[in-house]
């Protein structure tokens, strides 16, 4: 199965997923993956969950928390 991210930055490719939350509203949370020397590097619910009134807000805030833990990734590497 072949995804397409729903967005790129600092050179990790982000993949969103968006599904009902049980109480009502939405959830997301996001994988990451960048290329390194020795292959791709996955980051599985990296980020999340969010959850919101709406799919748009629930992603939104998932791309957001995804981005926030990158920078402190790059900031201080592991």
């Amino acid at each position: 199965m072949s995804r397409v991210p729903e967005t790129t930055y600092e050179g990790f490719a982000i993949y969103t997923f968006v599904m009902p939350a049980d109480q009502g509203g939405w959830s997301a949370v996001s994988d990451v993956e960048r290329h390194a020397a020795d292959g791709v590097e996955v980051f599985q619910d990296f980020g999340g969950p969010c959850d919101a009134d709406t799919a748009e807000q629930a992603k939104a805030a998932v791309l957001a928390d995804t981005r926030h833990k990158i920078d402190n990734l790059l900031a201080r590497p592991v």
